[in-house]
């Protein structure tokens, strides 16, 4: 059996293709068979335009007929297409998802940031403990998702308008941040002790750098210091030193002030990082959904 996810984001656009390594476990870990990268940075036309662009629509279309294609010949059972904050903030998604079903056959659908984070969480909490006070941070182009969960229960999350390519072009973000932070403080304010979960691309290569590692635990402090040190660094070396991919290094700064700041305003020194997202919890939710059938 095999599932494949898309996930449409403001920055990039993931495809993924796993298969559950039992077939008889609804919460079977998951073997990647196909992963897919493209920078399409939708956000860079929504962000300042209201809506994506026709060259930026031509390519997105090729992107899902590749999948569409990938897809057929790796025979997969099952696949869902999500689109998250460029696609929820473009003015013309709806006649671009049309178009995209017309043309390659795959039908998006738009998620909300709460939708999102659930999505997230899901997959990225069946590595801990559940007796336990956790700030999940999803940090995406366009958008950051933050959940504050205790001994497996949701108490609180919300989606703001902060992501790193909106921070790239500059975009006034002022009150967004303020309301973020005020949110975060006021979430955090009781006598629990939060550790910080951490999900997104940004995250997960910051991690690898620090730790050379796919998955653990890491500092506030080793965070801030790898981050001043890519601070210092030209765009080229951080290229060709650190190997980022160019659309990454123009914001891996902006992830980590993300990320970094929350996890100051909730008084959190740790955090766990997963290397799951968005693309993992889409193949669990069609997976649990199949085995229930």
């Amino acid at each position: 059996m095999k599932f494949a996810a898309i996930d449409i984001g403001s920055n990039a656009v993931r495809f993924q293709i796993s298969r559950p390594l039992q077939e008889d476990n609804p919460n079977s870990s998951f073997k990647r068979v196909e992963y897919t990268r493209l920078p399409l940075r939708l956000g860079e036309d929504v962000f300042t335009q209201g809506k994506i662009s026709p060259k930026k629509v031509k390519l997105l279309t090729k992107a899902m007929q590749a999948f569409s294609f990938l897809m057929e010949i790796y025979n997969v059972d099952g696949y869902l297409a999500c689109a998250t904050s460029a696609m929820r903030d473009a003015s013309n998604s709806k006649a671009v998802i049309k178009e995209i079903a017309e043309k390659t056959g795959i039908k998006i659908q738009v998620i909300s940031g709460m939708s999102e984070s659930e999505i997230i969480r899901n997959a990225v909490l069946d590595d801990l403990p559940s007796k336990n006070g956790y700030v999940h941070i999803d940090v995406g182009g366009g958008s950051t998702e933050i959940s504050f969960i205790k001994n497996g229960e949701l108490l609180a999350s919300e989606s703001f308008n902060v992501g790193t390519v909106r921070m790239f072009q500059g975009k006034d973000l002022e009150k967004q941040h303020a309301r973020m932070k005020k949110w975060v403080k006021e979430n955090a304010s009781s006598k629990t002790t939060w550790k910080a979960l951490g999900s997104g691309g940004n995250i997960n290569k910051l991690f690898r750098l620090i730790q050379k590692e796919k998955a653990g635990w890491i500092s506030r402090n080793q965070m801030k210091y790898k981050l001043k040190v890519i601070g210092k660094m030209t765009h080229k070396e951080r290229i060709y030193e650190m190997g980022f991919n160019p659309d990454r290094a123009e914001v891996i700064d902006h992830a980590g002030a993300i990320y970094t700041n929350v996890m100051r305003w909730a008084k959190s020194e740790k955090m766990y990082v997963s290397g799951k997202g968005l693309k993992e919890g889409i193949i669990k939710d069609l997976w649990r959904k199949h085995i229930a059938k």
